[in-house]
C-alpha cells in the first residue's frame, strides 16, 4: 500500500542483511543445528529478538544465542562448537542468492544515473567482503556501517551519513529495509521507507510512516518505483 504523495527520487539507500542477501535466515540455520545437537529448542520468536540490531556482547535487548544457551544448559558451548557454528554460518552465506528483484533494481537505477548507497548495522568489513562476493559493491557510491557513525539504527545517523555522502536531501531519497529497527532509522531521517520484511522480519511489525511495503523487490520494478514516488 502507498501513502501519500511524493515528489522525485535521486537516491535509493539500502538495507543489507536480510534486504540484499538474506544473511539472518543463515545465522538463524547455523545457530539451530548447535541447538539441536544438544536438545535445545530455538524458535523464530527468540530469534527475532536479534534481527535487525548491533549484536555484540552487552547489547541490550538483544537476543544472543550463546549465553541463552549457557542459560538453559548450565554450561557454555565449547569454543570448538562456537567455532563450527562459525563455519557453518559463513559456509551458508557463500550459497546464498540475491533477494527477488535486487540485481534488477541496481542495474536499472545505475542506468538511469540515480545514487545508491547502502546503511548497514553490520561492520565495514563483513559487509564490503558480502557485498563483493555477491557482485553489488561496485554499485554503490557510498556506504554507511555502523564503524561509520556515533549511533546505529534504529538512529538516523546512517541514513543522514548516506544521503549526505550521496548529495541528495533526505527528502528526495527513498530506503529500503526489512526490519522495524531499520523501518525506524529510515523515517526517522525524513526519508521515504519501502519494507520488504522477509520471513524472519514479516511478523515484527512496522512503524507509522512507512510509505510501501512489498513481497520483494519484484513486485516493483525501477521504472515503476520512479512512477509512484
Amino acid at each position: 500500500m502507498l501513502k501519500g504523495l511524493f515528489v522525485a527520487v535521486d537516491a535509493i539507500i539500502f538495507d543489507f542483511d536480510g534486504t540484499i542477501i538474506d544473511t539472518e535466515s543463515a545465522d538463524f540455520q547455523a545457530w539451530k543445528a548447535v541447538f539441536d545437537r544438544h536438545g535445545v529448542p530455538l524458535t523464530v520468536e527468540l530469534w527475532r529478538q536479534r534481527v535487525g540490531k548491533v549484536v555484540h556482547n552487552g547489547a541490550q535487548g538483544v537476543f544472543m544465542p550463546d549465553q541463552y544457551f549457557a542459560q538453559v544448559k548450565g554450561y557454555p558451548l565449547s569454543p570448538e562448537e562456537l567455532r563450527a557454528q562459525e563455519a557453518h554460518y559463513l559456509q551458508l552465506c557463500q550459497n546464498l542468492d540475491l533477494l527477488a528483484g535486487v540485481r534488477e533494481m541496481l542495474e536499472a537505477a545505475k542506468a538511469a544515473g540515480v545514487g545508491l548507497g547502502l546503511a548497514s548495522n553490520s561492520d565495514r568489513a563483513w559487509v564490503e567482503h558480502w557485498a563483493r562476493w555477491y557482485r553489488v559493491w561496485d554499485y554503490f557510491t557510498c556506504v554507511v556501517t555502523r564503524d561509520d557513525v556515533p549511533n546505529a539504527k534504529p538512529a538516523p545517523d546512517m541514513y543522514l551519513r548516506a544521503a549526505e555522502c550521496l548529495g541528495v536531501p533526505p527528502e528526495r531519497c527513498v530506503a529500503i529495509e526489512d526490519s522495524p529497527t531499520g523501518m525506524q532509522a529510515v523515517i526517522a531521517a525524513g526519508i521515504r521507507c519501502i519494507a520488504v520484511p522477509n520471513w524472519l522480519t514479516v511478523h515484527l511489525g512496522q512503524p507509522e510512516g512507512v510509505a510501501l511495503t512489498l513481497n520483494s523487490l519484484a513486485e516493483l520494478p525501477f521504472e515503476a518505483l520512479r512512477a509512484r514516488f
